[in-house]
């Protein structure tokens, strides 16, 4: 197997770095043309490159949309050849004062140029 181009866990930092500076195209660059997305603040799944702009317009341009990970909430698994599974927590900054909790996974391939093959994330509630 060959050394992979870069550290899963650089993946999400990329991500992490796009999102707060507010660069929507390299968020999206980040996203395969096939990712699924299951975004945070949408009931939608979004299932095209078009819908992951469109919600991701919202969180950044809208929503001025930051995210701070819980680092040692993440976890790494390999899942296939070239196949990795993050996942873990994070904060979501809204409207800059808004901090909402949220859990995540990626489904990543540090081969590819366009890394998240899929991204799921969801507010976490107060257990009832």
């Amino acid at each position: 197997m060959n050394a992979l181009n870069i550290k899963p866990i650089e993946i999400l930092n990329n991500w992490q770095q796009q999102l707060n500076e507010g660069n929507l195209s390299g968020v999206l660059k980040l996203y395969d043309l096939s990712c699924v997305l299951i975004p945070t603040f949408s009931s939608e799944i979004l299932k095209d490159h078009q819908q992951i702009k469109e919600y991701f317009v919202k969180v950044i341009e809208i929503q001025k949309g930051k995210v701070e990970f819980h680092t040692n909430s993440i976890s790494e698994k390999q899942v296939g050849e070239n196949i990795y599974l993050l996942s873990g927590k994070y904060y979501f900054y809204i409207l800059e004062n808004e901090k909402i909790p949220a859990r995540f996974s990626f489904l990543v391939n540090p081969y590819s140029d366009n890394p998240i093959m899929h991204h799921h994330s969801s507010q976490i509630i107060k257990n009832l």
